[in-house]
Protein backbone atom coordinates (compact mmCIF):
# COMPACT_ATOMS: atom_id res chain seq x y z
CA UNK A 1 0.00 0.00 0.00
CA UNK A 2 1.20 3.04 -0.83
CA UNK A 3 2.04 6.01 1.73
CA UNK A 4 1.24 9.63 1.38
CA UNK A 5 3.29 12.54 2.97
CA UNK A 6 0.45 14.43 4.91
CA UNK A 7 1.18 18.22 5.80
CA UNK A 8 -1.09 18.14 9.18
CA UNK A 9 0.90 20.62 10.72
CA UNK A 10 0.84 22.93 7.90
CA UNK A 11 -2.94 22.74 8.33
CA UNK A 12 -2.70 23.35 12.00
CA UNK A 13 -0.89 26.24 11.20
CA UNK A 14 -4.03 27.60 8.54
CA UNK A 15 -6.64 26.64 11.28
CA UNK A 16 -4.81 28.90 13.76
CA UNK A 17 -4.26 31.49 11.43
CA UNK A 18 -8.01 31.57 10.43
CA UNK A 19 -9.25 31.33 13.89
CA UNK A 20 -7.46 34.31 14.43
CA UNK A 21 -8.54 36.43 11.29
CA UNK A 22 -12.26 35.42 12.46
CA UNK A 23 -11.54 36.20 15.98
CA UNK A 24 -9.98 39.84 14.52
CA UNK A 25 -13.28 39.94 11.90
CA UNK A 26 -15.65 39.71 14.65
CA UNK A 27 -13.89 42.32 17.16
CA UNK A 28 -14.12 44.59 14.21
CA UNK A 29 -17.70 43.41 13.07
CA UNK A 30 -16.08 43.12 9.50
CA UNK A 31 -19.21 42.78 7.53
CA UNK A 32 -17.90 39.41 5.23
CA UNK A 33 -16.72 37.58 8.41
CA UNK A 34 -18.55 34.57 7.55
CA UNK A 35 -15.72 34.35 4.28
CA UNK A 36 -13.75 33.19 6.78
CA UNK A 37 -15.42 29.97 7.67
CA UNK A 38 -14.73 27.79 4.61
CA UNK A 39 -11.23 28.12 5.47
CA UNK A 40 -11.37 27.46 9.05
CA UNK A 41 -13.10 24.32 8.67
CA UNK A 42 -11.58 23.16 5.85
CA UNK A 43 -8.25 23.41 7.85
CA UNK A 44 -9.52 22.05 10.96
CA UNK A 45 -10.90 18.82 9.16
CA UNK A 46 -6.92 18.05 7.55
CA UNK A 47 -5.26 18.99 10.37
CA UNK A 48 -7.58 16.56 12.45
CA UNK A 49 -7.25 13.84 9.35
CA UNK A 50 -11.16 13.36 8.92
CA UNK A 51 -10.95 13.91 5.02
Amino acid sequence: MEQTKKYRGLWWLVCLASTAALIIAIVTHWEWLTLILPFQTTAFVKAMDIM
